[in-house]
């Protein structure tokens, strides 16, 4: 029988049995207490709180964090968004777990995504900047994962390919912005878009289920996407081509200052023009693509404000559908147009 997907659970009482991942889980204690678990399930199609009551502590210690399991129960609703209360859960065995369920895939052709990326690239011409670019798409292993990963965990293009599909999106909007502000050296924008976020090929884990690595967990995308520059960087001077330290400075800078602000994990603040013009663009795409997916998948698509987002702080309002013009006629304009015609 087909599954029932997260984004499918719109009808209160109804029965679910299917496997989902278990994408976080806590042991609580009731006023009485009683154990109960409280957990994220997903699937590809999003995330639903769910709740079990009556819990054992070897229950919740058996159920695998980031795992899979069989989950047992009935859909529900809690403060107005849906639940599933279940009644049982086991670990779910290899045979029970198709990946295709759980790994989303974006919506573009990965291989034309990134002819439009590189086509985007080809306007950079600073030489060693050039050989820099080249340097990665000799890469077979790095472009295969860059066309591969998520862009995140949940956040933003959180699907396969949605990484590449951010870049390329920052990427021919760092062209517009050039075009406004000729000011701006477009050689290093476009290649501070490459790299800003290259480091979630490695921060991400993407294999089985979407997550983090340890070393996304203990360096984190920044500090690794400076890594690889650094790597990179001694590639093209090893082959000869010069790469001024100056040069080498500011690129470092666009990757450690792109989240803007020290309180988003920035360790630099923009300290460029570039690098300033980088954070928002980058801003920009995320928060937009994450605006309307939300919309998107509201829980009630008839009314016109979501429920509270967390990301924006706030509800979002959907917009307003016009009301269709009423007909006029003009008996007087018609027959003018008709004498005209004779």
């Amino acid at each position: 029988m087909p599954r029932t997907f997260v984004n499918q659970l719109t009808v209160p009482g109804a029965i679910v049995e299917e496997v989902f991942q278990v994408a976080g889980k806590d042991l609580r204690t009731t006023k009485k207490g009683g154990l109960f678990i409280s957990a994220k399930l997903r699937d590809r199609t999003g995330e639903v709180p769910a709740i079990m009551w009556d819990a054992t502590q070897a229950l919740f210690a058996a159920i695998p964090q980031d795992g899979y399991a069989l989950v047992k129960g009935r859909a529900g609703e809690y403060n107005g968004a849906p639940q599933i209360v279940i009644e049982a859960m086991r670990p779910a065995r290899a045979d029970e777990v198709d990946l295709a369920d759980f790994l989303p895939v974006g919506p573009g052709d990965p291989d034309e995504h990134l002819a439009r990326l590189r086509e985007a690239l080809d306007l950079v011409k600073r030489p060693a900047l050039r050989a820099l670019l080249d340097a990665v798409w000799a890469d077979e292993a790095l472009v295969t994962r860059l066309k591969r990963a998520p862009a995140a965990e949940r956040l933003h293009h959180a699907y396969l390919g949605g990484l590449l599909e951010h870049t390329l999106s920052a990427a021919e909007l760092a062209v517009l912005v050039c075009r406004h502000y000729p000011k701006l050296d477009r050689d290093l924008l476009l290649v501070g878009v490459l790299w800003h976020d290259i480091g979630k090929v490695s921060e991400l884990a993407y294999a089985e289920a979407f997550g983090y690595t340890d070393s996304g967990n203990l360096v984190g995308h920044i500090v690794q996407g400076v890594l690889m520059l650094e790597e990179k960087i001694r590639q093209v001077r090893a082959a000869g081509t010069g790469f001024p330290d100056g040069l080498a400075d500011v690129l470092r800078h666009l990757v450690l200052a792109h989240h803007g602000q020290h309180e988003f994990g920035s360790p630099k603040l923009p300290m460029t023009a570039e690098a300033f013009v980088l954070h928002h663009i980058d801003n920009v795409d995320a928060k937009l693509h994450a605006f309307w997916r939300d919309v998107a998948a509201d829980a009630d698509p008839s009314r016109r404000w979501t429920g509270w987002n967390r990301m924006f702080e706030g509800r979002l309002y959907k917009g307003f559908e016009e009301e269709p013009a009423e007909e006029t006629h003009d008996d007087a304009d018609a027959d003018d147009g008709l004498a005209g015609g004779l």
